[in-house]
């Protein structure tokens, strides 16, 4: 008999699901392999990384996704049409009815790849993101629901039952993962899931103004990358805000043209209203104009053509207003220094340094740590601490702690650790037990509360071992300071947490 890996057989759930849409053979056999794979990995995956569903809360909300939100599964063979659909994304969701908020109903395409099959199953499942959001608040939506679905997608992609190994070129977009993890492990993940279009904007309460227009930015580069028309009209407008401000930078020049512009307008407001206040006028003007354009742009009435003055005259009139606005010395300055800091704010985009986010997350890692009371909480802190160091930056392979300095956040939490019991003292310094077990920031055990350590004396040295079992993990080795005792026998192995 099969030994099932959960209470609840999800895997006959998901086959009758498959078989109910009628997806392809293929795309059956794909679904229940990525389960499967899901189920293998999923402890380690959790242990790892902390901040994760339940194994089961997990699996069933998959399955409820491919039931509630998946109508139809293509998959995208080598040099298919398919395949081209996917040249920047790695899966595509079509919707049946894009504007209608309430049908869930899906077409998922995606490349034959457990992986990718999680990762758009959880995109499928996603809520859409409403039209009437600022661009900026669309692209931390999208930042948030992209960073779920390569947090999901990693329990297999990372994960295989037996090892840890996070590759970069499997990584959707690594910048987007890396503030993604950081949230979820400052903020937790019920506060992050409670993130939605209704309420985009309370993301601002749970961290400090500073860091959360980094992460904005971080968020509309990505975003633009994949909305080229948006950026494109951005682009433009910049291009027209530069203009404006070097006119701008000559004050004299500048006030002399916009009262030059305000006159001319002025005098087409008076030729709309005498052609208004004189029929004969505007039926004759009427007709020179319907004239020159083509039967189907004819203006169907004269009464039609005054509608359309009107709707000039208003426009113009605006844009009187707007002059006399810059003609205001105070607005004029207020003007410039809107132009200037938007400028300044789309270019930031293009050079923001998401390892500068990184330390400003540290600090606020940091603040929390300190608040901690609980001995579980700050096991998972340790967990976070070295999951952070081995997130992938770049495409070469770099992770993180070979660029960031992460010694100060780590005495934070040992010293946290002692204090509340979690981890055993060797010493009776905070600085020495530090140097003694900081590499278990660094190990790729998966679990962290199986390490050992050994203390012996070597050269005049005190050294560290840290086994996993009988297998020697890393060694460190310290001068103990004066004044410094060892509270743990030498030579004999013992827990580093209680």
């Amino acid at each position: 008999m099969k030994k099932k890996l959960l209470k609840k057989d999800y895997n006959e759930e998901l086959e009758e699901i498959a078989e109910s849409k009628r997806f392809e053979k293929e795309a059956q056999n794909l679904l229940l392999s990525m389960l499967y794979k899901v189920e293998i990995a999923y402890d380690d995956y959790k242990t790892t990384k902390r901040e994760v569903p339940e194994k089961e809360e997990f699996i069933k909300e998959i399955v409820e996704i491919v039931k509630r939100n998946v109508r139809e599964i293509q998959i995208a063979k080598p040099n298919s049409e398919l395949e081209k659909i996917l040249e920047k994304t790695r899966c595509k969701i079509l919707e049946e009815e894009p504007e209608n908020e309430y049908n869930n109903e899906q077409k998922v395409i995606f490349f034959p790849n457990e992986k990718v099959v999680l990762f758009s199953i959880v995109r499928a499942g996603l809520e859409k993101i409403r039209n009437n959001l600022k661009i900026e608040e669309k692209s931390i939506i999208s930042l948030l629901e992209i960073g779920k679905c390569m947090s999901y997608s990693e329990s297999i992609r990372d994960f295989n039952g037996f090892s840890w190994q996070a590759l970069p070129k499997d990584i959707e977009n690594i910048e987007l993962n890396i503030i993604y993890t950081n949230l979820l492990f400052l903020l937790g993940r019920e506060t992050l899931n409670n993130i939605t279009c209704k309420n985009v904007e309370h993301l601002k309460k749970y961290i400090n103004q500073d860091l959360y227009y980094k992460i904005e930015k971080i968020a509309l580069k990505y975003y633009l990358s994949y909305d080229e028309k948006r950026k494109e009209k951005i682009e433009k407008a910049i291009e027209q805000d530069k203009i404006k401000l070097e006119k701008m930078k000559n004050q004299e020049k500048f006030i002399e043209e916009i009262t030059k512009e305000k006159k001319e307008l002025l005098g087409k407001i008076k030729e709309i209203d005498e052609l208004i206040n004189n029929p004969e006028d505007l039926r004759k003007r009427y007709l020179e104009e319907n004239s020159k354009l083509p039967n189907e742009k004819k203006i169907f009435s004269i009464s039609h053509y005054e509608e359309m003055l009107q709707t000039k005259r208003k426009k113009i009139l605006n844009s009187i207003e707007e002059k006399n606005r810059l003609l205001n010395p105070i607005e004029y300055v207020k003007e410039k220094t809107e132009i200037e800091n938007k400028i300044e704010y789309y270019n930031s985009i293009e050079i923001i340094n998401v390892l500068e986010i990184q330390k400003d997350f540290l600090k606020e890692m940091i603040k929390k740590i300190n608040n901690l009371s609980q001995k579980e909480d700050v096991l998972d802190v340790i967990y976070e601490i070295r999951y952070l160091k081995n997130l992938p930056i770049d495409e070469k392979g770099s992770i993180m702690k070979d660029k960031i300095d992460f010694k100060e956040i780590e005495k934070e939490a040992i010293t946290k650790g002692i204090e509340q019991n979690l981890i055993t003292p060797i010493s009776n310094n905070k600085e020495s037990d530090y140097e003694l077990i900081k590499s278990i920031f660094d190990t790729k055990n998966i679990k962290l509360e199986e390490l050992l350590i050994r203390l012996e004396i070597e050269d005049g040295k005190l050294k560290s071992e840290i086994y996993d079992g009988n297998i020697l993990d890393s060694t460190n080795y310290i001068t103990l300071q004066n004044g410094s005792n060892v509270r743990i026998r030498k030579t004999k192995k013992v827990k580093i947490f209680n």
